[in-house]
């Protein structure tokens, strides 16, 4: 990792005259805690190399509110080709609107209906911008989408469509 004894000492918490000792051989059987927090940090670095949430994710990012229209909400989604759609209330993500629950709307006027509470998928996960990819494509094996922050805010979205771009433009600068 580019490291010396001392600096991989403090990043994992065990003295760097361990380190030695063990690189040196003095140490034949070194404990399995020690051994795992190395372990545990070299991992965390192979995850952090690459590419970040903030680097491949969607900063046109279309949401909605709370008591909005239901009706323009969809023309929107329509308009975009989206297919979900944060909610929020309050600068805060209270969930996410589908073009399947809007679906379950169809012989209804939408445009007297208001988005609210209960017809909200849950709010997705949300990453810092710092995250490596290779968390938020973890995530997007479960999920829909992954929701990105910055200093607290949300600010962009991250679909399999994002990761799949992103994968295929790394792919071509090589």
């Amino acid at each position: 990792m580019g490291l010396t004894e001392r600096e991989l000492g403090s990043k994992c918490g065990i003295s760097f005259a361990w380190i030695y000792q063990v690189e040196k051989g003095k140490i034949k059987d070194p404990s399995y805690t020690k051994l795992k927090k190395i372990a545990d940090y070299y991992e965390i670095q192979k995850k952090n190399k690459g590419w970040t949430a903030g680097e491949i994710c969607n900063k046109e990012m279309i949401t909605t509110e709370i008591g909005h229209s239901l009706h323009k909400t969809n023309e929107k989604m329509i308009s975009k080709g989206i297919s979900q759609i944060p909610v929020f209330e309050k600068n805060v993500c209270v969930g996410m609107l589908t073009d399947k629950t809007i679906g379950s709307f169809f012989s209804l006027d939408k445009s007297k209906i208001l988005i609210n509470q209960k017809m909200l998928e849950p709010t997705p996960p949300i990453v810092d911008s710092s995250s490596p990819v290779k968390i938020v494509k973890d995530l997007l094996d479960f999920f829909d989408c992954v929701l990105v922050e910055k200093r607290g805010k949300i600010y962009a979205i991250i679909v399999m469509q994002d990761l799949n771009k992103s994968s295929e433009f790394k792919n071509k600068k090589k």
